[in-house]
């Protein structure tokens, strides 16, 4: 099952207006003083760009799918969750305990969104990125190209300054 691939290719329009209407739901929740679920819906926003942004050739690893992106959005609607939680838990008091020296509401935020949103992204990209990103072979084809263009490049500046001195 996560040795499949997901086709991009036919569905980056869907994921660009999807992503449209998750900014849309964040900032309507959010204006009608539902903040929490507006959060919540946030950590989707995320997805759309992923896709696309980590696909090649019109394609998506499913691995990639399940990490980094599932256990990124876990560890962020656990930090919103937990956050709400703690954060209501000692409303107009004090914990009687501190996490990692930080209010239990703030560590959520801290060590899961921050940290761990950072650890799982960051380790993804190693350790996914040669192999499903930027396949072998794949860079060397991008310079070719990068080569090409600036040659077709060269060659009608070439021309454009020969036809301006002959006029």
């Amino acid at each position: 099952m996560l040795d499949g691939e997901f086709n991009v290719e036919g569905v980056t329009s869907e994921l660009m207006l999807a992503s449209g209407v998750l900014w849309a739901a964040v900032l309507g929740l959010g204006l009608a003083g539902y903040w929490f679920v507006a959060l919540l819906v946030s950590v989707f926003l995320f997805h759309p760009w992923f896709i696309i942004g980590a696909s090649s050739n019109g394609t998506i690893s499913t691995k990639l799918l399940v990490y980094p992106l599932g256990i990124w959005t876990v560890l962020q609607l656990s930090a919103f969750v937990l956050t709400e939680y703690y954060s209501n838990a000692f409303a107009g008091g004090s914990p009687a305990f501190l996490v990692t020296g930080m209010h239990p509401s703030f560590a959520a935020v801290y060590w899961l969104y921050w940290v761990g949103g950072f650890m799982t992204i960051t380790l993804g990209y190693g350790i996914y990125f040669r192999k499903h990103f930027l396949p072998e072979g794949e860079w060397d084809r991008f310079l070719e190209e990068v080569e090409r263009v600036n040659a077709e490049s060269e060659r009608r500046e070439a021309d454009e300054a020969v036809e301006v001195r002959n006029r």
